[in-house]
């Protein structure tokens, strides 16, 4: 304990015996030496701050990647299918399944993986263009699909819709039902939308009925089997086919990645026993391949970045402690221990991570908006996860840095350094 020496009320000098912390002492120190202006500082705090705005635009632009790519996997359409087995009483193989199973499948939805479920109905029908043109078939073969067409576009949002007004497959002003046609359906029979379709069901397990008449509300292109369907509302074709509440497809599409994917196929497959859940594997795992390539490609990359950077703030580190041997040496022959003086280095190199790290995490994610806005056209949110990676990974490589020249500290002879030796 120290006496000091200070001004009392009435002017007196009073000598101050209290004690006084340590550590005072060391963040003085450590104050002093961030604040004196050193180029290898300066150096090892750009250094730190190229690391991290590497690190933080490539951190960011992967968020912005991944939501990129899945959004863009999900245009595919559903990753995940529910059926049953097949059913010989039917001409297409697909068996039949009770409209129970969408309520069970839309309590399942409302946790926190939010599934959007579609149920639909498929039978082989016969199409007929009303009036009739002698040039062209009396009528198509054509699988008439019975959904909500509103939920399977928003399932597929990559299907292109030409329609002249906001319709959908429904019961329009006139009283008449409206369906949507295959673009290669629309194109055999020479319909567009506005025009008049007979629909007669082609089953012959199913009992005979007059054809049903529907009034085109617009004509899909997809470029895969939906260009030879026609989509009507799931309940008249039900009505039509003498099947009420009976269903032979579920199409889901489940966000998440692959194992998410696979653990709600699981747990669907406990909550519907005798169907069958399966993923769509050509969505799921490319989805997931691509992904996981992305993302051990900018970790990779990161790491490697992180290295060099860190041996370049090493090198830097040694050069600090080289030229300070001096106030080293005053510092233990004042009575500083070995691990005091390295705490100080340490702290120091802390610091300077701390600083370049926010420094970088802000000229990063910069670069991340402007790559992103040319690179996907898109504006990128900003993922504030990445700001305390960044920073932390910054403080550690810049404290594990200066923890070998710190160990220097224990080769410096106060008496030699200080004699000029």
């Amino acid at each position: 304990m120290t006496p000091r020496w200070s001004t009392g009320t009435k002017g007196k000098l009073v000598m101050d015996v209290r004690p006084h912390k340590p550590t005072s002492l060391f963040w003085r120190a450590w104050w002093r030496s961030l604040s004196v202006k050193r180029p290898q500082a300066l150096v090892a705090a750009a250094a730190l701050a190229v690391g991290a705005t590497v690190a933080a635009m490539l951190l960011n632009l992967y968020s912005s990647v991944h939501r990129e790519m899945s959004d863009e996997f999900r245009s595919y359409g559903a990753n995940v299918i529910i059926s049953q087995a097949p059913d010989p009483a039917l001409r297409d193989g697909a068996g039949l399944f009770d409209w129970t199973a969408v309520d069970r499948v839309a309590s399942h939805s409302e946790g926190p993986k939010r599934l959007a479920a579609v149920p639909v109905l498929s039978v082989v029908a016969r199409l007929g263009r009303i009036p009739g043109d002698p040039r062209l078939p009396e009528f198509e073969n054509a699988v008439a699909v019975g959904a909500d067409f509103t939920a399977l576009e928003s399932l597929n949002p990559a299907w292109r819709l030409a329609r002249p007004r906001s319709v959908e497959p429904g019961t329009s002003g006139e009283g008449e039902t409206e369906a949507i046609l295959g673009a290669r359906v629309a194109e055999r029979l020479k319909l567009a939308s506005g025009g008049t379709v007979s629909l007669e069901l082609g089953h012959r397990a199913l009992p005979a009925a007059p054809a049903a008449v529907f009034r085109v509300a617009g004509v899909v292109s997809t470029g895969a089997s939906e260009d030879d369907q026609v989509f009507v509302p799931l309940d008249r074709l039900q009505t039509l086919a003498g099947l009420p509440g009976k269903i032979n497809l579920m199409e889901l599409s489940v966000p998440g990645e692959t194992p998410e994917i696979e653990g709600v196929v699981r747990e669907l497959k406990s909550a519907l026993p005798g169907l069958d859940v399966r993923p769509v594997r050509q969505i799921v795992y490319s989805a997931g391949h691509v992904l996981d390539t992305i993302r051990w490609l900018l970790i990779s990359l990161s790491a490697l970045i992180l290295v060099i950077i860190a041996l370049a703030v090493s090198a830097t580190m040694t050069a600090i402690v080289l030229e300070r041997r001096k106030d080293i040496a005053v510092m233990k022959a004042l009575g500083a221990g070995d691990r005091l003086v390295m705490r100080l280095f340490l702290a120091e190199g802390a610091a300077l991570g701390l600083v370049g790290g926010a420094a970088g995490f802000i000229v990063g994610s910069e670069l991340a908006r402007q790559a992103s806005r040319r690179i996907f056209d898109s504006a990128l949110r900003l993922d504030w996860r990445t700001l305390p990676a960044v920073v932390g990974a910054s403080v550690l490589v810049a404290a594990a840095a200066a923890l070998v020249p710190a160990r220097l500290v224990s080769g410096v002879q106060p008496a030699s350094v200080l004699k000029g030796e």
